[in-house]
């Protein structure tokens, strides 16, 4: 459990500092990592260089006990309302509106980050399971529509 904890730290500060010099090399007129072209500019996606450190948490908490899943609901919450918040400034920047099935499935997450830490057991993990798909669903989603 101490090891997985280091590694979601460890995760977590490399994103960050991903983020961090994605800001910083700005005055480079190459596109950044997550930047999507659109006519003569690139625009910086916020969510798509947390793709796969999400994906990776996802995997990696389907497969830990209920016990180490509750230890670790505070991180699991924290980097998933992140990538919503940058999913959710991405569509903002491109001037889309979400849709019936993007705010369905985006509501749905987010009622699991609600409901999940009151659940323990075997209940933890059946919803878990759950809101792991629902999770890659609307990672999926929001790739789709990034590339429109």
């Amino acid at each position: 459990m101490t090891t997985l904890r280091w590694l979601l730290l460890i995760g977590l500060a490399g994103a960050g500092a991903c983020g961090k010099r994605a800001d910083s090399a700005k005055a480079s007129d190459a596109p950044q990592m997550g930047a999507m072209p659109m006519g003569n500019m690139a625009m910086d996606m916020k969510s798509m260089p947390m793709m796969g450190m999400m994906q990776a948490h996802m995997d990696s908490m389907s497969r830990l006990s209920p016990e180490q899943m509750r230890a670790m609901m505070n991180a699991h919450q924290s980097l998933t309302s992140q990538m919503l918040d940058a999913m959710g400034a991405d569509m903002t920047a491109m001037h889309m509106a979400p849709d019936s099935a993007w705010s369905a499935l985006s509501d749905s997450v987010r009622r699991d980050l609600a409901d999940l830490p009151g659940l323990s057991g075997q209940a933890l993990k059946a919803r878990m399971e759950a809101h792991a798909e629902r999770t890659r669903r609307l990672m999926a989603m929001h790739q789709a529509m990034m590339k429109r």
